[in-house]
């Protein structure tokens, strides 16, 4: 029996696969003990999977049958709702090894899986359930599929499989669009893509994708076309059309999405590309296809209009490919070391909900730790896939701290305002229905969609109606699907969080009476100010909602009703 050598590929795919099934385990551990609530998207997400169909408001289906699969079998637990990303996010990693060995071989593709598990993007989304989540492993699968038609090694069962992630896909989310996009540019600079392709398997995948999606467009039809016209209003392209300062913020947001030295190296890498090799250089082009649209696209969306920091990440899995194979491969390089160092020190000072001198500390701390690894692996470019590793591993187990500590202890380290969205709901729920039963209220009435959704799990069991307030004509949000009508408009708690609202608020109703307030402390923010989650109440009696027009609006400009005032705090 003769001994494998010291870089089997069998080596680098057993250390890979018990990594990531201890993440798995990692992950799933810290989901049952977190003490976070459900933020708003995740509340509404679990309420659509209370009723199975083609499509919901602003989403396609896929996440709604998810949680409706796992809460039919768990129960509507945090936990039980949050479950199904971790496993997703997992599969996506084992998805991307075998993606990147057939690229480059077992080194690279160690490196691409576990830089993939735990790219900071990642490391949030296996704590949430997100539409990115449940996207992430067709669109992992639909490369792997893809790029085995376009080497030869796949078969019929590729170009199913091709479709079928597709489809899927899309009825994750529209993101998948990119995809195609990405596949479009393949055909046209990659002949052994359009050989693969344009076949009678390229046909398959094709009418696979079509019959898995036309139920998602038959009900988009039947419902005035709602989700697809919710995603274009996500564009928001009616206001100012140029933001240059946006794009420097998108830019930055990324080193935050697939972590600082993973983006550097990727914008290092498209610079200094060179072509020589056209066998390997094409396999990086091929996956640039699916990198570069991306973030061109959303960066051009960014400068019209805005543009969210995840917006991008269906860019990632090919740029965790495509960066394990360059710095695997790529001469030694001290330039490229202090440039990383410098710049992550810099992007640091940008960091959100921390103190200046957190951020110089962090800051300073990660560029050494570069510099110094650069050092003893003589400025080898490998060597930075293992400190973005080890980087992403501290940052991991750094936000499952924060989250499990006490509320004292975030405050002083400066988290509060980070964790914000995910506290308090549960006790909102109970004194905001208390008082609605004190009042012999007939519906509880919020302003806010977060706030609807918070109360909406949270009171799940309430026999009292909750119904979101319509400042417009009609319905703009899930949380506004049910309009406010008699009966329940009889007696009517009115629980408001903004104070500009309040007065139009007390424009439709005949008698509107003051019942004092809510407050839900949160925290303290790192100036000193406290965070909390105030309401204002009211009863209101005599609905009659006044005409939602351009004079109504103008008649209520500027006034408002309870203004918190100021903290006196300054900022730091």
């Amino acid at each position: 029996m003769t001994a494998r050598p010291a870089d089997s590929p069998d080596k680098w795919r057993t250390f890979t696969f018990i990594t990531l099934i201890v993440l798995l385990v990692v992950r799933v551990v810290f989901n049952a003990v977190s003490p976070l609530d459900l933020y708003a998207d995740e509340a509404q997400y679990w309420r659509w999977g209370d009723t199975l169909d083609w499509g919901y408001y602003s989403k396609p289906p896929m996440i709604a049958w998810v949680i409706h699969t796992v809460t039919a079998v768990f129960g509507n637990a945090e936990w039980a709702v949050r479950l199904p990303a971790a496993f997703l996010h997992t599969a996506g990693a084992f998805i991307i090894f075998f993606l990147a060995r057939d690229m480059y071989g077992s080194r690279a593709a160690m490196f691409a899986s576990l830089g993939y598990a735990l790219m900071p993007a990642v490391i949030l989304s296996s704590a949430v359930i997100s539409t990115d989540g449940v996207l992430m492993p067709f669109w992992c699968a639909a490369l792997w599929a893809l790029w085995r038609l376009r080497s030869g090694t796949g078969s019929w069962a590729s170009a199913i499989g091709l479709g079928a992630a597709v489809g899927l896909g899309f009825l994750s989310k529209y993101a998948m669009v990119y995809f195609l996009i990405g596949t479009a540019l393949v055909l046209v600079i990659d002949a052994d893509s359009r050989r693969a392709l344009l076949t009678w398997k390229g046909l398959a995948a094709l009418l696979t994708v079509l019959a898995i999606f036309a139920p998602h467009l038959a009900w988009n039809a039947a419902n005035d076309f709602k989700t697809v016209s919710h995603t274009v209003d996500n564009a928001n392209l009616g206001g100012d059309l140029l933001n240059p300062e946006h794009a420097l913020t998108f830019l930055v947001d990324q080193l935050g999405v697939f972590g600082p030295i993973s983006f550097l190296a990727l914008i290092f890498g498209v610079f200094v590309m060179r072509t020589q090799d056209q066998g390997i250089m094409g396999r990086d082009r091929w996956l640039l296809c699916f990198i570069l649209p991306v973030l061109l696209i959303i960066l051009v969306q960014a400068v019209l209009s805005r543009a969210n920091a995840n917006w991008a990440a269906t860019a990632y899995p090919a740029a965790s490919v495509l960066v394990a194979a360059w710095l695997t491969r790529a001469r030694p390089n001290r330039s490229l070391w202090y440039w990383i160092a410098g710049i992550c020190f810099t992007a640091f000072l940008f960091a959100p909900d921390m103190s200046l001198v957190a951020r110089l500390a962090i800051g300073t701390f990660i560029a050494l730790s570069i510099l110094g690894f650069g050092h003893i692996v003589k400025h080898a470019p490998s060597g930075l896939l293992w400190t973005s590793l080890a980087l992403h591993t501290v940052l991991a187990l750094s936000f499952m701290t924060i989250a499990l500590l006490p509320a004292s202890t975030s405050t002083a380290l400066g988290f509060d305002n980070a964790l914000k969205r995910t506290r308090g709901w549960e006790q909102v729920a109970e004194d905001v229905f208390s008082r609605a039963q004190e009042a012999g209220a007939t519906a509880v009435l919020v302003d806010e969609r977060e706030v609807w959704h918070g109360l909406d799990y949270y009171a799940r069991e309430r026999a009292i109606p909750l119904i979101s307030w319509r400042r417009y004509a009609g319905p703009k949000s899930f949380s506004e699907s049910v309009p406010l009508e008699d009966p329940m408009a009889e007696r009517v708690l009115v629980v408001s969080k903004h104070a500009a609202m309040r007065p139009r608020l007390r424009g439709d109703f005949q008698a509107f009476e003051s019942l004092g307030d809510i407050t839900i402390p949160l925290g303290t923010r790192s100036n000193g100010c406290p965070i909390v989650r105030r309401f204002q109440l009211y009863l209101g009696t005599g609905y009659q909602p006044q005409a939602r027009t351009q004079e109504w609006e103008d008649r209520y400009a500027g006034q408002s009703e309870f203004e918190t005032p100021p903290c006196p705090a300054k900022d730091d």
